[in-house]
């Protein structure tokens, strides 16, 4: 069996993190697994940030989460650059691709008519 608790990284070491837990005069946990979307910039966890998560009754365990249900901001990067999924929307913001703006790029040449437009600058 496993037990949920919560408590704030005491430290990380590459793919791991040992665990401050928030019952008082507790010891920090074993070495617990940080899953693949939590680790670097899309976790951004560092010493003291308040998590949740497993320890099992062989000092093994898993990171589930922030406990401030942050995620740091940024998609984990994709093999190829590229996304395979339906839709993407940035209602508050804008997209930007090899330095180009999607919502601020200009169009040089263009005249009215049936033509269709160069490259964005």
């Amino acid at each position: 069996m496993g037990q949920i608790n919560k408590g704030t990284i005491a430290s990380i070491e590459g793919n791991t993190a040992r665990v401050l837990p928030s019952d008082a005069g507790t010891k920090p946990t074993a070495k617990i697994v940080i899953p693949w979307h939590l680790r670097g910039n899309s976790g951004n966890l560092a010493k003291g940030t308040a998590v949740v998560y497993v320890e099992f009754d062989d000092a093994t365990g898993l990171l589930l989460g922030r406990a401030d249900g942050d995620w740091g901001e940024y998609l984990p990067s994709l093999s190829a650059g590229s996304i395979n999924a339906g839709t993407v929307s940035a209602p508050k913001g804008d997209v930007t691709a090899r330095g180009v703006s999607l919502s601020g790029h200009t169009h040089g040449g263009v005249e009215t008519g049936g033509g269709n437009t160069g490259k964005p600058k």
